[in-house]
Order: C-alpha cells, then structure tokens, then sequence
C-alpha cells in the first residue's frame, strides 16, 4: 500500500465514523454524502486543470448514483413508490 492509500483509507475510516456518529436515519446518511460530494467537487476544481476535475467529477457522480439508485423510489413509510 502506498502513503497516499494509506492516507485516503485513514481519511475514509474517519468519514464512516463521522457518519455512524451523526446520522440518525439513511435519509441524513445520504445528504451528509452529497455534502461531502460538494466539498470535493470545490476541492477537486480549486486543485486539479479543469479537465482532471471534470473527469472526477463525472465518475464520482456516477458511483454515487448507482449507489444510491436502491433508495431513490423507497417511500417513508417502507414502500416503493
């Protein structure tokens, strides 16, 4: 494993914590996940060319919709809708 790995997993381990810690339901759990997407997308365009940002963000947008497919038709009371 290299250090910049090994720093991304420490940095992932400590935002799992943050959000077993913080969110109350899997509704808080996915709006603390398209805040953190907002701080990296302001990171990644204040850091990266335009065109490494757009790239990242692009792919990291589609990993977060296919993570969150499952749950977008889930209703509050447990039903699909």
């Amino acid at each position: 494993m290299t250090e910049a790995e090994a720093k991304l997993q420490g940095y992932f381990e400590q935002l799992m914590v943050f959000v077993e810690n913080t969110s109350k339901s899997s509704e808080d759990s996915i709006l603390l996940a398209g805040a953190m997407m907002s701080v990296s997308r302001i990171l990644y365009y204040d850091n990266l060319n335009k065109e490494q940002a757009k790239h990242i963000m692009e792919q990291n947008t589609f990993d977060f919709v296919e993570l969150i497919k499952p749950t977008i038709h889930w209703g509050k009371y447990g039903k699909i809708l």
